[in-house]
């Protein structure tokens, strides 16, 4: 189906190729006059796409997950992590502490409330190693940490639930996280202590570090029915100090009394800045693969299942060319692909984002950390009042097929085919001189987040084409 509106006046400015999809120039005006029609063609289309299985994808994160469900429409997920940890290059303890005066070490893993999948009250155990060698720079989602970790020798062993109904009302109403403290062996505590002490230069860079610590493996060894989002993972030193106070004695006289102090400190931490990934075993349903196989377009994550498919360019630049005349302007180009929720026993959702990317770039995209730029990637959020992916801002990418089409170059696979596949993306609103503001996507990574499954009605996409022909008298 096409739905064209046509607006034409007699004796107004020619439209100039202008910068942003919204705004029109009238520069010029004066020097030509002439009918300017206005042509915005919605094109109902069925799109030549197609479900591809993967299981191998980019599992560097800043999320971290842990834990395993077992949905039946779904599959069964099971999620670890391994992970290089950055050093504090100073350890700010006092001078007076020795290492007698230690207490304990712990890891911390903090899970944001309600950053989880499945039953916060469900029992979990989990397991730290230390990994004895390090991690490959190529690492993927389906690294097998085998033969990085000894699995007889773990660092720490915790049992916990992802809830904190049990601190009390509180610490339930105010406190923003669930944290997972694992107590780390004290013979680790003291050689760290001891090295920072001496001033040892393995601190100076997260290299030389890794040589002595090449990092961490957590591994739900415990447990079902719960995936955490670990947003946190950081290692405290604790200690602790005798003080002596002046204090009012029951016969109303004052004493010296000795009082022990605690306190602690974050030596180590899991940053952006050093080698992590999540390991991801997704074994996908009977049912998604029926789905798949019966030609429906599925999206599952993480991993699974995402859609290939071509866009019909050609198509536009004939419409294009056809109407067109003496001046003609592209105003803009978007895609609307309507989609819903897969029905599941455990409320998994749809993807909130999805990335639309050139076929031959989507590997380079996230190897190289991009962000959608407007001519061979996109980002839509899924709008849940008109149950669709809206793709905006596609003018840039159909202006330069379009002059390359122009200069007598072939319109190939690479200039059509498009993957679309969930991630998470974070914007910064920056506000203009004008009062207005623009937003910046400042990250864009595969959407690990929370367990999701998708339908696409790629036969029932909408492209909305807007722009605008002059004749000259």
């Amino acid at each position: 189906m096409k739905i064209r509106h046509l607006l034409s006046a007699a004796a107004v400015p020619a439209l100039l190729l202008c910068a942003c999809d919204d705004d029109v120039s009238q520069i010029g005006g004066s020097l030509s006059m002439g009918e300017v029609t206005i042509l915005v063609d919605s094109l109902a289309t069925d799109l030549e796409s197609e479900c591809v299985y993967y299981d191998s994808f980019d599992g560097r994160n800043s999320t971290k997950l842990l834990g395993r469900i077992n949905v039946p429409q779904y599959g069964r997920l099971s999620c670890s992590f391994v992970s290089q940890m950055m050093s504090a290059t100073k350890m700010n303890i006092p001078d007076s502490i020795g290492v007698e005066d230690l207490d304990s070490m712990r890891l911390v893993l903090s899970v944001p409330r309600g950053s989880l999948t499945g039953d916060s009250l469900a029992p979990q155990q989990l397991k730290v190693y230390r990994l004895e060698k390090g991690l490959p720079a190529g690492i993927s989602s389906t690294f097998d940490p085998d033969g990085y970790y000894n699995p007889a020798r773990p660092m720490g062993t915790r049992s916990y639930t992802l809830s904190n109904i049990a601190k009390g009302d509180s610490a339930l109403k105010r406190d923003a996280f669930v944290r997972i403290p694992v107590h780390m062996p004290m013979e680790f505590a003291r050689d760290l202590f001891n090295k920072y002490r001496a001033g040892d230069p393995v601190f100076q860079w997260p290299a030389t570090f890794n040589e002595y610590f090449p990092g961490i493996y957590v591994e739900q060894n415990f447990g079902n029915g719960c995936i955490a989002n670990i947003s946190k993972a950081e290692m405290f030193t604790y200690w602790h100090r005798t003080v002596r106070e002046n204090k009012l004695q029951p016969d109303s006289t004052y004493a010296w009394v000795d009082r022990i102090v605690r306190d602690s400190v974050c030596l180590l931490a899991s940053q952006p800045e050093v080698l992590s990934s999540n390991v991801i075993r997704y074994d996908v349903s009977d049912y998604i693969r029926g789905l798949a196989e019966a030609g429906k377009r599925v999206i599952t994550t993480p991993g699974g299942y995402r859609v290939n498919f071509r866009f019909p360019v050609q198509r536009l630049i004939d419409e294009f060319r056809r109407n067109g005349a003496a001046i003609s302007v592209v105003s803009s180009l978007r895609m609307e692909i309507p989609a819903e929720a897969i029905d599941n026993d455990f409320g998994l959702d749809v993807a909130p984002h999805l990335l639309m990317i050139r076929k031959n770039e989507y590997e380079e995209f996230f190897r190289e950390n991009k962000v959608p730029d407007g001519k061979s990637s996109f980002y839509a959020a899924y709008n849940a009042d008109n149950s669709s992916y809206q793709f905006n801002s596609m003018r840039s990418y159909f202006l330069q097929i379009l002059e390359d089409d122009e200069k007598g170059e072939t319109i190939d696979a690479d200039d059509t085919e498009f993957v679309l596949v969930p991630v998470a993306v974070k914007t910064e609103s920056v506000t203009n001189y004008d009062g207005s503001s623009t937003i910046y996507v400042t990250r864009c990574q595969p959407y690990l987040e929370r367990p999701t499954m998708t339908q696409l009605h790629t036969d029932r996409a909408i492209i909305c084409f807007t722009y605008s022909s002059q004749q000259i008298k």
